[in-house]
């Protein structure tokens, strides 16, 4: 059922990996032994319903949850071998995150919502990264503008250049179109691709969406915190 992916290529494997929450008289079993590999360069769906474990899958790859148990390494690098602090300098500028839900700062401009983070990863030139990456995604005339006068494709398109601003070798997007009608969408997920090879970057898409997921490479289908069907798109 597995693909094989040349070890030497390889930007994400994750091994036998669990994750229970709850107590330990009364766990709650949210992943079940998941084993995949995504070579570089990829585009994978991770496609399922809603309370399939897929995003807590994708929490764990991108190393916002720790899985509790098996193993996860990403462009090589074990994360279950780091501390916290270990693990976001890993993350950083590595990996890149785009929410169904924007999570952009409310009281900074577009522009500052993508400098803002090269900032803090000591970035020389943010705010010029930030513009032209802005100018990438079509926001060249919006730069200035906050979250309340954008849009929600507008506030989405932020999100995506302030992603993949800090040329992260993977971009993880979870329910990218979620909040956007079905337009809008389409044409936000073309420029997700598109910013994905442009930066030769391997992307993984979360999703509910069979059409969204036949855009990836490879589709690989959850269901009750396992993976029971993987293919070629």
């Amino acid at each position: 059922m597995h693909a094989q992916v040349d070890a030497d290529h390889i930007a994400i494997r994750a091994h036998n990996v669990t994750l229970s929450l709850g107590t330990r008289d009364a766990p709650v079993e949210i992943l079940k032994g998941i084993d995949l590999a995504v070579a570089k360069g990829e585009s994978i769906a991770i496609l399922g319903a809603s309370g399939s474990g897929k995003s807590s899958l994708m929490a764990i790859l991108s190393g916002l949850e720790r899985a509790s148990g098996g193993s996860v390494s990403i462009g090589g690098v074990d994360y279950g071998a780091l501390n916290e602090d270990e693990l976001a300098r890993a993350r950083r500028g590595r990996v890149g995150i785009v929410l169904q839900a924007f999570h952009l700062l409310p009281t900074m401009t577009a522009l500052e919502n993508v400098a803002v983070p090269l900032e803090l990863a000591g970035a020389d030139d943010a705010f010029a990264r930030a513009e032209a990456e802005l100018v990438a995604v079509g926001l060249g005339h919006r730069i200035h503008h906050y979250p309340a006068q954008l849009s929600g494709g507008e506030q989405q398109r932020v999100a995506i250049a302030r992603a993949v601003a800090p040329r992260p070798t993977i971009i993880f997007a979870d329910e990218p179109t979620g909040n956007l009608d079905a337009a809008t969408g389409t044409a936000v997920i073309e420029l997700l691709f598109e910013r994905q090879r442009a930066a030769g970057a391997t992307l993984l898409i979360i999703t509910h969406d069979p059409a969204l997921a036949q855009r990836c490479g490879r589709v690989v289908e959850m269901r009750d915190g396992m993976i029971v069907s993987e293919r070629a798109a």
